[in-house]
């Protein structure tokens, strides 16, 4: 099970660039130290050979040896899923950061095209300020020049004066409306600022955090690792097999139980989507049915005492849409692009040539084949596939549809489908881009995208 080690990748985007500056800060200033790993007592050699002497202490040992390699999977699965979801909080904090950027820059931009608007709008009245001073005797132009930071207080007296013409009382309201119009946009500009200076702190949090459950992740995956191999010797020499067989034989089961935990959740999934929505059309029937026999009561004379009208029946929901064929020159492609990285080092967030991260490869696939799934984030890429209207149920899934983990509206991780329950991912930390069959059984989303 052993993998390569990852590399750094020597190219850097913005978002890694903001990493790597804020990662030695943020961590020293957090002081989050990852949990060690608990030593479950490994067992020795001299402990496999004498357990074989005797078929009671040998089924002892062997259920031993499998619950150590089952509790190893289990761990470095679960800190994995943990690092991924500290890592899509962070894709989505600097997502968020880089939206704030772009509109504090907008903003500030707009702030300064209107304060020179205001500038020469307040210099035309200016000058109707002098040439009516030098009409009326009073020299407002003085007044306007020594007292500039009083010139709105000048404009209101020059709108109330008796000899502004129409034209100048058209330059006036010119004038004030461009100087209210600049301090509105640079008070807005300055909201932005103090809005990105907010995000910034919880993106550099956000980092911190995925940085621990990073290093969580590779502990737990390097314990896998470092132990594994030596565990499917042990309990080869218990049963007489070999090594390869007993990894293979365990992982297939691995495999099969977590596409059938897949299955169920995705069924279970759909069962409590579709119990909402029906809950919800009778619940809208109810009360439709309700506002529409509520009135016409009052009135008539000796009819009396008959039934009330039977409320309409609900209107059958309608069917749904059928499922967007799958394309296959797109699919192949984006797969095709995909398999090309297999073997390259995962780091988050990745979307280079040098390194990956799940969104990252996904979005780079089906952007090669060109097609837009949504943002550097498995979340949007959800909401976007949604939004498409290209979202199927997992039970339709096909060669190319796009797998996510998480649930709530959320998901931490996704990977192209190839088929036959195996997918194409960047997956973690120390485990680079692979070929893996589909693992975390209940965390498996109910509904695929596929890409159009």
């Amino acid at each position: 099970m052993a993998e390569k080690d990852r590399s750094r990748g020597s190219r850097l985007t913005p978002f890694s660039l903001f990493a790597v500056l804020t990662a030695g800060a943020v961590t020293a200033s957090v002081g989050i130290v990852a949990p060690a790993l608990a030593d479950p007592g490994y067992p020795s050699w001299d402990e496999i050979q004498t357990a074989k002497k005797n078929e009671a202490t040998k089924k002892a040992e062997i259920t031993r040896v499998t619950e150590l390699l089952a509790g190893l999977s289990a761990a470095a699965e679960e800190a994995s899923k943990q690092s991924q979801i500290a890592a899509e909080a962070y894709r989505n904090a600097l997502e968020a950061l880089a939206t704030a950027q772009e509109r504090e820059k907008d903003l500030r931009s707009q702030a300064d095209a209107a304060a020179k608007t205001a500038k020469t709008s307040k210099m035309r009245a200016g000058l109707i300020a002098a040439h009516l001073a030098r009409s009326g005797g009073k020299d407002l132009s003085v007044d306007l020049f020594l007292n500039g930071d009083k010139a709105e207080d000048l404009l209101h007296r020059l709108g109330s004066a008796s000899k502004l013409s129409e034209q100048s009382q058209e330059i006036y309201t010119e004038a004030l409306q461009d100087a209210n119009t600049a301090t509105a946009l640079a008070a807005e500009a300055d909201s932005a600022a103090a809005e990105r200076k907010k995000l910034a702190a919880d993106a550099e949090t956000k980092l911190a955090s995925a940085q621990v459950a990073a290093k969580a992740a590779e502990d737990a995956y390097a314990e896998q690792v470092k132990y594994s191999d030596e565990l499917y010797s042990q309990l080869a020499t218990l049963k007489d097999t070999t090594a390869a067989l007993e990894k293979d034989r365990i992982e297939g089961i691995a495999a099969a139980e977590a596409a059938a935990a897949a299955e169920r959740a995705a069924a279970e999934k759909a069962a409590a989507e579709k119990a909402a929505a029906d809950k919800a059309a009778a619940d809208k029937a109810a009360e439709d049915a309700a506002n529409n026999g509520g009135g016409g009561g009052g009135g008539g004379g000796g009819g009396g005492g008959g039934a009330p009208a039977p409320a309409p029946a609900p209107a059958p929901a309608p069917a749904p849409a059928p499922a967007p064929a799958p394309n296959g020159n797109l699919v192949e492609t984006a797969i095709g692009f995909a398999s090309a990285q297999l073997g390259k080092p995962y780091a988050s967030p990745g979307d280079s040539w040098n390194t990956w991260d799940c969104s990252g490869l996904t979005k780079a696939a089906y952007a090669a084949a060109g097609s837009y799934i949504g943002t550097h984030s498995a979340t949007n890429q959800y909401w976007t596939m949604a939004g498409q209207g290209r979202l199927v149920p997992y039970s339709q899934r096909q060669r190319g549809d796009l797998i996510f983990w998480g649930s709530g509206g959320d998901y931490y991780h996704v990977a192209i489908y190839l088929g036959g329950d195996r997918i194409l991912e960047a997956a973690d930390w120390g485990k680079p881009v692979r070929e893996w069959y589909i693992w975390g059984g209940y965390d498996v989303a109910g509904m695929v995208g596929r890409p159009g």
